[in-house]
């Protein structure tokens, strides 16, 4: 809880797990959630891996529990600035009848690390030394 409030910027590694989040993270939630929880002020950074394609457009976007279940769990508690970055895709490079989306993987995940760094590039110019 400490280090939780202690943050500026809360950053969390994500993967999606059957449409939504791990087990481990729902976990986490529990355990610091609070109702006097301050994280206003604070910002999130949500990085996050997915073996399908869930993004606007996509055939399976409607399936995407993940995103809009942290967006809505952390607006309640004062939490608006959050971030998403998605590396989709990810099982195209090793399951073979994904094979067909390899291209689109690989754009996904040069875009996610253009957006990290970015976003690092940003929080570091943002921070007092």
């Amino acid at each position: 809880m400490e280090q939780l409030l202690a943050a500026d910027v809360l950053l969390l590694g994500v993967p999606m797990y059957n449409f939504s989040v791990p087990a481990a993270l729902k976990a986490w939630i529990d355990r610091v959630t609070l109702p006097w929880l301050p994280l206003k002020g604070k910002s999130a950074v949500v990085l996050s891996a997915r073996g399908g394609g869930y993004g606007p457009g996509t055939p399976r976007e409607q399936f995407d529990f993940q995103e809009p279940y942290l967006r809505a769990y952390f607006s309640v508690l004062g939490l608006d600035d959050v971030e998403f970055v998605h590396a989709e895709l990810t099982h195209a490079t090793v399951m073979p009848f994904l094979a067909q989306f390899r291209e689109q993987h690989e754009a996904s995940h040069a875009a996610a690390l253009e957006a990290v760094h970015t976003l690092a590039t940003r929080v570091r110019a943002e921070t007092p030394s």
